[in-house]
């Protein structure tokens, strides 16, 4: 092993370039719109939105009518094996410079705060199945070591970095430019790479250093002891629950259950779920019409209540009118009592009444 660590390799070509320029900027201040669209995207969302916005950070210049293939994120898989990944699962947030260069398999899941230095001079690779921890960085861009080199046009200098297929790289570590992970390697916590990390072996440290080669590594000797199938078994794993706990994981594994069930659906590849609604379009009674949704019976109430109430009101006028009108007729024939007593008296009213 130590031979392998200790071969020089070439360093990978560096390629100096103008980061100030008017045209650079504008590719970073895009990037940045798109990352913070991703970030602002809850990690529930469907798998067509979250897959969308993730292009739009590494491929904004493509054609947007073929999204609907590419809507089929890492997760999405397990829990339909029959899908293939064609866009990893990325939980935000996830920081890129330009996103112009880089390229990360369907296949691959990188936890939160992902930060990829990337520029577009050199390519930024991740492969298939891979699984990146959290609060990793990937720096692609360097400097010149001479201070006054530093001050110059071209002071940002880009070198290429590819993670090659099933590399587990864990939390904190850190990749610098021009460095290659090859397939199958594991990077320990809190390791800094600096220097190429050969297939299948186990590197850690700062700087890091192969360890251990994996092909020694006996199958069937993972580091577990035990094993659980479902999140039931995980929360009862080594403890006795009381009733109250009973109780409320029997609440919670209700909520989930409505969540798995609208999961189903939203995970489903687009053209899955377009022939499900099909299916459902051609299997209802056309006789039938469909059962009215709580908002829209919610709705009809208000309205009929409504009429009801306008009902009243028409009704309450109507009797005030006839009110007003007896009203203004008895004023009027008072008015008229007093003409008569005042110009012919009572005798004589009374007299032309018999």
């Amino acid at each position: 092993m130590d031979s392998a660590d200790e071969t020089e390799v070439a360093p990978a070509v560096g390629v100096a370039f103008p980061a100030g320029n008017d045209d650079f900027r504008a590719a970073r201040d895009r990037c940045a719109q798109a990352c913070r669209r991703f970030n602002e995207t809850p990690e529930d969302s469907p798998g067509d939105v979250r897959s969308s916005r993730f292009l739009d950070i590494v491929r904004p210049g493509r054609d947007r009518s073929e999204d609907a293939a590419s809507a089929v994120t890492h997760d999405m898989t397990f829990r339909n094996p029959g899908l293939k990944a064609q866009t990893p699962f990325v939980k935000p947030p996830f920081y890129v410079d330009y996103g112009l260069r880089v390229r990360i398999g369907g296949s691959t899941f990188i936890n939160r705060s992902c930060m990829i230095m990337d520029t577009p001079v050199a390519d930024v690779i991740i492969g298939e199945r891979c699984n990146v921890g959290p609060n990793c960085c990937i720096v692609s861009v360097g400097h010149a070591l001479r201070a006054e080199e530093r001050s110059g046009k071209q002071s940002s200098i880009g070198k290429p970095i590819t993670i090659g297929d099933q590399v587990w790289i864990g939390a904190n570590v850190t990749v610098l430019g021009g460095v290659t992970i090859g397939n199958g390697a594991v990077i320990g916590a809190g390791s800094v790479i600096t220097r190429d990390i050969p297939p299948r072996t186990m590197a850690l440290g700062v700087p890091a250093r192969v360890v251990q080669d994996l092909n020694d590594v006996a199958v069937g000797s993972a580091d577990y002891d035990d094993t659980v199938n479902n999140l039931t078994e995980a929360i009862r794993f080594g403890r006795q629950l009381d009733r109250r706990e009973e109780f409320e994981l029997t609440r919670l594994n209700n909520t989930l259950a409505a969540i798995q069930q609208q999961k189903k659906t939203q995970h489903q590849h687009p053209h899955q779920q377009s022939l499900q609604r099909k299916a459902s379009s051609n299997n209802s009674h056309p006789t039938e019409p469909p059962s009215p949704t709580p908002a829209q019976v919610r709705r009809v109430t208000e309205l009929a209540r409504g009429r009801q109430e306008c009902g009243v009101y028409e009704w309450g006028l109507k009797f005030l009118a006839v009110l007003a009108v007896a009203g203004a007729g008895g004023i009027l024939g008072g008015m008229l009592l007093l003409f008569l007593i005042k110009n012919y008296g009572v005798e004589a009213m009374l007299l032309d009444l018999k």
